[in-house]
């Protein structure tokens, strides 16, 4: 099945509507650095895996600005909104779980996550959203609160997904409204510079 109804679209040639530093932080957003200040190589590749799966994404680009988001957010020395009781810091609950996920796999499986199969790595993860693994003893920290580490994932995961401009192109997003703004937000219309759903395969601007 087509990845987008919007085929043909590229948010990026919108970019000379967009002030000098929203095209800096969107033209960045496409230049990852490969080096992490929080995670450790074997931590983002089990994030890039996990969020490939969560995501149904397996494009490189992608999956590595994902991955770069993580490291910022469990870096960042800043608050989270909020956080459940009992639920460590993000950059705790993200560490221990992912120690917790090799862990897991190991006593399930055998081998570590990153060797699993596809399948038995997708249902490690349901696994964790439904809260049934027995995890005491997987790690120094007692029980994991595995929902709560679920919910973190998919968030983490979907906040960067959700901000990638080829994911932009493809949800037929024209970009940010500043300077330039959007003013026909009736339903059903769109600005001149928005793509139109593709109508019989073929992407209509």
């Amino acid at each position: 099945m087509p990845r987008t109804h919007y085929p043909g679209f590229d948010v990026m040639s919108q970019k000379d509507a967009w002030d000098p530093h929203t095209q800096s932080v969107v033209t960045k957003r496409l230049q990852v650095s490969p080096r992490y200040e929080f995670l450790t190589e074997h931590e983002a590749r089990l994030i890039r895996a996990i969020a490939g799966h969560l995501l149904y994404e397996d494009r490189d680009e992608v999956l590595s600005f994902v991955v770069a988001h993580f490291d910022r957010q469990l870096h960042a020395d800043r608050g989270e909104a909020e956080r459940e009781l009992n639920v460590p810091p993000q950059a705790d609950l993200v560490g221990w779980g992912l120690a917790a996920f090799d862990a897991l796999a190991k006593s399930l499986h055998g081998r570590p996550f990153l060797e699993c199969g596809t399948q038995e790595q997708i249902d490690l993860i349901a696994g964790l959203q439904r809260g049934e693994w027995h995890t005491e003893g997987l790690a120094e920290h007692g029980a994991l609160p595995q929902k709560a580490l679920f919910k973190k994932l998919l968030g983490l995961a979907v906040e960067a997904h959700a901000s990638h401009p080829a994911v932009w192109s493809e949800m037929g997003y024209a970009g940010p409204a500043y300077p330039r703004g959007y003013y026909r937000i009736e339903r059903g219309l769109t600005d001149l510079w928005e793509p139109r759903r593709a109508q019989n395969g073929a992407g209509v601007k």
